[in-house]
């Protein structure tokens, strides 16, 4: 019985110094980052496989990697020398935020393209009207539709909030039916000019912090991102259907 005691308090000792540790070892690094640059903020840190270094990622949403003492750090992607071939330790973490991340808006923030009859798979895109290769991707929608997939669309300005795509796409989510806006826009007609409470800088920010530069940008259901334009087949085939 006493063993027992002693046991459950030991545990109960871990689970109250753990995130205190976790806390401070945060604020060391951060610290050190902030000596390069004062806005620096660490939004997550992670252990990796690599002994002494951590994957810290910043609130510019890079993802970097910084030993424990915050003198040395590294940016690029970290590989993994396995049976079966390299695996990419960096990509993986992005591809599961991208996949955290994009779950959460609702659908309701999205300009939705649903499918035709069962729905198979949910694809998310990062669009801009100005981009000509988001337009070809557009005109593959209906075949992806009646293929089962449906796609919803987010905003990506390229130019950023202050250009012309920023308010070609605030227009396409103001509109009474977003849906046939939309398919104006990329077809060249001109969407009545409207303002309204709308999430297109929000999912632009969203898009800069998940490291994502241009349009399209597809997001597969399990996060993974594919960047530029792919035709119907070759997406249907990228989702295994």
């Amino acid at each position: 019985m006493y063993n027992k005691v002693i046991k459950f308090s030991l545990l109960l000792l871990l689970l109250v110094i753990a995130p205190v540790v976790v806390a401070d070892k945060l604020n060391q690094l951060q610290q050190s980052l902030q000596k390069l640059n004062p806005g620096i903020q660490i939004v997550e840190l992670k252990p990796t496989p690599v002994s002494g270094f951590n994957e810290v990622l910043l609130n510019t949403g890079d993802l970097l990697y910084i030993s424990d003492s915050g003198e040395y750090l590294f940016a690029g992607n970290l590989l993994a020398l396995t049976d079966s071939g390299l695996q990419d330790l960096t990509e993986q973490s992005r591809t599961l935020r991208r996949g955290q991340m994009i779950q959460q808006l609702p659908a309701s923030e999205q300009v939705v393209f649903p499918a035709i009859d069962e729905t198979r798979a949910v694809v998310q895109v990062f669009t801009d009207i100005t981009c000509p290769y988001c337009v070809r991707l557009h005109e593959q929608v209906p075949e992806l539709n009646r293929q089962g997939v449906e796609i919803r669309y987010l905003a990506f300005p390229r130019q950023g909030v202050a250009g012309e795509g920023y308010r070609q796409l605030v227009n396409v989510w103001c509109a009474d039916n977003t849906r046939q806006a939309m398919n104006d826009a990329k077809a060249g007609k001109r969407v009545p000019a409207r303002q309204c409470d709308n999430p297109v800088q929000a999912q632009y920010d969203l898009a800069r912090s998940l490291g994502i530069q241009g349009t399209p940008a597809i997001i597969l259901p399990s996060g993974r991102l594919i960047p530029g334009f792919i035709p119907a087949d070759r997406l249907i085939n990228e989702l295994g259907l």
